[in-house]
């Protein structure tokens, strides 16, 4: 199914300039939509997101890689769901 076409609330993950993963409300259905490590995100994929998120880092990293964020990412939502 394209991405347009999928339901649920579609959360793009970005590098750098998106809401604080922590703080974004996630819908009853929520898409994480991640992109290549070095490319990012087209911007045609960001603009079809509801909201785009980052995941802070402290330190000298300068971004995650993108299984590292996926998993991030969904390590949040479960964990939301649990409580």
């Amino acid at each position: 199914m394209p991405l347009g076409e999928a339901a649920g609330q579609r959360i793009g993950l970005v590098a750098h300039g998106g809401q604080p993963l922590r703080e974004v409300e996630f819908g009853e259905a929520t898409i994480f939509v991640v992109g290549s490590e070095r490319e990012g995100l087209p911007e045609e994929v960001l603009a079809s997101c509801d909201v785009t998120a980052t995941i802070p880092t402290s330190g000298p990293a300068e971004s995650l890689n993108v299984a590292a964020a996926g998993a991030i990412a969904l390590y949040e939502w479960s964990r939301r769901r649990s409580d």
